[in-house]
């Protein structure tokens, strides 16, 4: 479940990309539709500048087509994903429940077939389930506070990813947890709440391989937050210190759009 939820985060990060990529596609049409509409009070209208339009139209069409079609996969995987989440949490209940006396499991009556494979799935779930019952799942809590993120239910992720970070601060995924608490505020629009969580995120992890985003999502909530000197400053900085990286080619993009090239 762990490498379902990693394949899944780098294919919403791929989405994203391609979402910034067809966004820059449509602002340039735009652009070359007003020269085009410039032209028609005086200058002639070459038959390359409509060509050309016509084939930047079909390409982020295509784009746009391409896109649409992963997201829907992706809620697809996602559903999936909570379906798995569920069955754990069903089975770690179940498992967490007083043993019956005798042979027998719950719901199945009589020491056949059917209650030997009921008590061995019970038993993986108690192999699964934490000794006591005295905290999650932790790769559960982890997938179940993603699906909830990857669904919008943004509330319930950032609970489920502050859990995970607390409870589990050692963990390989910590740094992500307080990562997509980060994208959670950003997303609800919460943009202080957003660059708050990037540097709590950052001031822990400070080499998580996720810094790089989170430092480009807060120089993106600077400028949400019209705060266009410091989003200029964060951008740079990116740009500087991840050169390479997608980050810092989405950071030039971005700097470039602001006339800070």
């Amino acid at each position: 479940m762990p490498d379902q939820v990693a394949r899944l985060e780098k294919d919403v990060a791929d989405v994203q990309q391609q979402a910034a990529a067809a966004s820059k596609a449509q602002a340039e049409i735009a652009k070359s539709v007003a020269d085009i509409q410039a032209k028609l009070g005086g200058d002639v209208v070459k038959r390359s500048d409509i060509a050309d339009l016509s084939a930047r139209v079909d390409d982020v069409v295509r784009q746009t087509t391409a896109t649409s079609d992963k997201v829907d996969q992706m809620n697809a995987r996602v559903d999936r994903l909570s379906q798995d989440v569920q069955a754990v949490r069903d089975a770690q209940r179940r498992a967490a429940m007083p043993a019956p006396t005798g042979s027998t499991v719950p719901g199945v009556a009589g020491g056949g077939p059917d209650a030997d494979a009921a008590a061995a799935a019970a038993g993986a779930a108690a192999a699964m389930a934490p000794a006591g019952g005295s905290a999650p799942n932790p790769n559960a809590l982890y997938t179940s506070a993603y699906a909830d993120f990857s669904k919008g239910n943004y509330p319930l992720a950032i609970s489920g990813f502050e859990e995970f970070a607390q409870r589990y601060p050692d963990a390989d995924l910590a740094d992500n947890a307080m990562y997509w608490i980060g994208e959670c505020k950003f997303s609800q629009g919460a943009f202080k709440d957003a660059v708050t969580a990037f540097d709590a995120m950052l001031a822990k992890y400070p080499s998580s391989d996720k810094a790089a985003a989170a430092n480009l999502k807060k120089a993106l909530a600077f400028l949400q937050l019209n705060k266009v000197g410091e989003g200029v400053e964060q951008l740079r900085f990116v740009v500087a210190t991840y050169p390479g990286t997608d980050e810092a080619r989405i950071a030039k993009d971005r700097l470039a759009s602001l006339g800070n090239p």
